[in-house]
């Protein structure tokens, strides 16, 4: 027998029918991937792992696609949250018409078995099983149903517009690795992945569990033409790259903030338990985030409250001592269910593969939300997370002529026993969601956070030419307040015969940060510590007296918005997306009293969209975005803002019923204005107090292409590939001899992702299997010397999961699997250098109740 079990209360994503040669093929490994793997026989799924849950007659919305039967029974039960019982070879090569809108359970499963000649039977213990129908036509027996085999129309009615409905695109409980709801990260606007005019990738939950990501830094370094580096800065985060730019937004379900805590400092890693899925919207954000780079934007999804209890432990175990434990539970708090909360708690403690490293940090989440009305939905939640680690990320020198120091341990890090990280991070929100009608729907959300880190930590800090290194130490304590707010009104309406939609809103964020640090007497001299790379000693150095007074920040930074963007139904297969915000960016330094403002900065967007055919779309875009800067010239002004313009066309396709999703891209950006140190002026700057003033450094520019495949190639095998190639240059400058050079060489220009999972049919059902690869071009340190470099390298990793019980499930993940020696970070003569991880397995046990 088969069981079937709602993993959550959230509709789950689409299982591949059988599927046909992947049409238009947009890359030739790509597609001959995708072939092979439609010529594989497609077994019955055997299971689905959830709690089971008694039927019942609660009305639920449904959507189900056309398919085969096995798959959409498995979505059904999940949506429902009931079992269904029966044997695997009775539903083999079936298929179904498919099912959508609002139904009692009992109902939504007849319309399910219409004409398949499977019936239904309700169970006393609740739940149902299926077997072959003595008539015709099948039948639930309770409650009645019909008996013949409805229209296409009767299977896809219209869907019912509720307040939670406008949330939508949650991927949790949907095995799948890609997104087939709508998304609002680009454009304000609900719009699927092949609906955007943009290169948008989503980390679905399904990918997190199956690779045991568990940090942001994890997950973003299995995202299309992301770059992570870790070493470049002090702090639990690496720094977020994409299409040659530093990242400067993250997003908080939409809301967005800024990275780092001063520029130097980044606490931006995150842990994963709580959220949903990622979201990266490729390219100038500037519609939704405001000011930034033209990189990227990163969207954090949280987990929201289920339907119906739920809840599991999850135990983990791994490489360098990490133990790992998380509960996750949800549940409806009254009868109706029209109030549910859920809470999640983890905790971690683990050492590092290099040396002196203890990292332990624990969090809780909770969130409630309430239908208030059947058309008003209002949710809060609270987030605390606590990072207290010893020792400090390894950042490692280079030799004097740049080389890397040859056959040093991945092992080495050059801080001390008494280095440390601490971190503790609050934040709270809260949203009001209220629906207009069937078409309009006003939306008020706002997010608080305070992050607060106090850090010591212990480095390079100077080499005498004699190729000598020698130690620094420095700490710093820091607080951050950041606030963010957003109100939008959202709809559709009629004009010229034909439907558009429209949204518009308000948005302001603020920015307060307070920090002081100071240094070592011996900090960035040869009076320090003598370090000898290969026997260096973190024991030995006693812990330095550091006046806290030596550096202070106090910054505010307040932003203020109004948006509008408007989707235009022009033709049936033309569409328009126009858009622009008017942005006001208020910075004031009240240590030197210094303030500077932007007004009604104005950022514009434009896509066009023409369906090719069913499946594939074709799309053009243009985004702009700036970034205010705090840099004066000689005469004493300050620098315009830095601008960003993104430049893109490609075609996205949609197939096996949108449960795979392919683009293809062509892109170009080009920057201007970023302030570089200008040479020719007096040193120090008059009003500075010390280092060169600044001029703007020209025209940067950054082209490529990137493509990507993701979702379901048959309906027990998942993938993600993706292939970037992005080259950023200089290519206006004052100074001739930078025109045509790379504009930051240590970042990879072609990079290469694979992610799959495939569970094994018949005997073997209980089994899964999977792997990834990651693969980049040579890349050199900052300072261009040839002998600093790492080259081309390709990383493998393997995942085994296994259900020995429809509540227990078990996973192994190894990374790194053949053990490659590669640096992950290359960066300047005396740190910015980091290894990759060695080899490195986690297995990790998962019950559910």
């Amino acid at each position: 027998m088969t069981f079937k079990h709602p993993r959550t209360s959230r509709p789950a994503s689409r299982v591949a029918p059988r599927p046909t040669v992947l049409a238009a093929a947009l890359h030739g490994a790509l597609l001959g991937l995708a072939i092979a793997a439609a010529a594989l026989p497609q077994p019955a799924r055997a299971q689905a792992a959830a709690t089971a849950l008694p039927a019942g007659e609660a009305v639920k919305t449904f959507n189900v696609p056309a398919g085969p039967l096995d798959a959409a029974l498995d979505r059904f039960a999940r949506t429902a949250g009931v079992n269904l019982s029966y044997d695997a070879a009775l539903v083999a090569g079936l298929t179904t018409k498919g099912l959508a809108g609002d139904h009692r359970v009992a109902a939504a499963l007849s319309l399910l078995l219409a004409g398949t000649g499977i019936e239904a039977v309700a169970q006393a213990g609740g739940g149902y099983s299926l077997s072959k129908a003595a008539r015709a036509a099948p039948a639930v027996t309770v409650p009645a149903a019909p008996a013949a085999d409805p229209p296409r129309e009767a299977l896809l009615p219209t869907v019912k517009v509720t307040a939670r409905a406008e949330r939508g695109g949650a991927t949790e409980g949907t095995g799948s690795y890609t997104a087939t709801g709508p998304g609002t990260s680009a454009t304000g606007l609900s719009l699927t992945l092949r609906e955007t005019p943009q290169s948008v990738s989503v980390l679905t939950r399904e990918r997190i569990d199956d690779q045991a990501m568990s940090t942001l830094d994890d997950a973003l370094r299995s995202v299309t033409g992301m770059v992570v580096r870790k070493g470049d800065y002090v702090g639990d985060s690496g720094s977020f790259n994409a299409r040659g730019f530093e990242i400067s937004n993250l997003m908080l379900d939409g809301l967005p903030i800024s990275t780092g805590a001063n520029g130097t400092f980044n606490p931006d890693n995150d842990a994963l338990d709580i959220y949903d899925r990622i979201e990266v919207v490729r390219g100038a954000t500037g519609l939704m985030t405001g000011a930034g780079t033209p990189s990227a934007s990163i969207n954090l999804v949280r987990k929201r409250p289920t339907d119906t209890p739920q809840a599991q432990i999850t135990a983990s175990v791994g490489s360098w001592s990490n133990r790992r434990l998380g509960v996750d539970a949800g549940t409806p708090l009254n009868a109706s269910g029209s109030v549910r909360a859920r809470a999640v708690v983890t905790a971690q403690d683990t050492e590092q593969f290099y040396a002196v490293a203890h990292d332990r940090n624990h969090q809780f989440y909770g969130v409630v939300e309430a239908d208030v009305t059947p058309t008003t939905l209002v949710a809060a939640g609270l987030h605390y997370r606590r990072v207290d680690n010893d020792g400090s990320v390894a950042s490692l020198p280079a030799r004097e002529d740049g080389s890397f120091y040859p056959g040093l341990s991945r092992r080495s890090s050059f801080g001390n026993a008494f280095d440390y990280w601490k971190q503790t991070d609050k934040t709270a929100f809260a949203e009001v969601t209220q629906q207009l009608g069937d078409d309009w729907s006003v939306k008020l959300a706002a997010t608080w956070k305070r992050p607060e880190q106090d850090l010591l930590y212990s480095g390079i800090g100077a080499s005498d030419d004699d190729g000598t290194l020698y130690q620094d130490t420095q700490r710093y304590v820091l607080e951050s307040k950041q606030a963010s707010y957003d109100l939008s009104l959202k709809g559709s309406f009629e004009l010229f015969q034909r439907r558009h939609e429209l949204a518009f809103g308000a948005s302001a964020r603020e920015h307060n940060l307070k920090a002081n640090g100071g240094w070592a007497d011996y900090a960035w001299t040869t009076d320090g510590p003598v370090v000898d790379p290969y026997h260096w000693n973190p024991n030995v150095v006693p812990r330095p007296v550091i006046p806290m007074d030596l550096w202070t920040q106090r910054l505010v930074t307040k932003q203020h918005s109004f948006y509008a963007v408007s989707r235009w139904h022009l033709a049936e297969p033309l569409k328009l997306i126009l858009g622009a915000r008017s942005h006001s960016y208020d910075f004031e330094n009240r240590r030197d009293d210094v303030a500077y403002k932007v007004s009604n900065e104005i950022t514009p967007y434009a896509g066009v969209l023409y369906d090719i055919d069913a499946r594939h779309t074709a799309y053009a875009s243009w985004t702009e975005i700036f970034q205010p800067q705090s840099s004066v010239d000689r005469n004493g002004d300050y620098l315009k803002p830095i601008t960003g313009v993104n430049y893109e066309a490609g075609v996205k396709g949609e197939y096996f019923d949108k449960r795979l999703n392919a683009s293809i891209a062509l892109f170009q950006i080009r920057q201007q204005n970023l302030a570089v140190d200008d040479l020719e002026g007096p040193n120090p700057c008059p009003g500075t107090g010390w280092g060169y003033c600044q001029r703007a450094s020209g025209e940067i520019e950054s082209k490529g292409v990137e493509l990507e495949v993701s979702g379901a190639l048959t309906p027990h095998w998942e993938i993600t590939a993706g292939f970037t190639h992005a080259t950023a240059k200089y290519t206006k400058d004052a100074d001739p001899a930078r025109i045509g050079t790379l504009y930051r060489p240590e970042l990879p220009r072609n990079q290469f992702r694979l992610s799959t999972m495939y569970k094994l049919p018949g005997a073997l059902q209980r089994w899964r299997i999977g792997g990834n690869v990651y693969a980049q071009n040579r890349v050199s340190g900052s300072w261009g010397n040839d002998l600093s470099k790492q080259k081309a390298y390709a990383i493998f990793g393997l995942q085994v999961g296994y259900r020995p019980t429809e509540k227990i499930d078990l996973r192994l993940v190894v990374n790194n699997l053949f053990d490659k020696y590669y640096y992950a970070n290359v960066g300047w003569g005396t740190g910015g250098n980091a290894f990759g991880a060695p080899c490195n397995a986690m297995l990790t046990a998962e019950y559910r109740f």
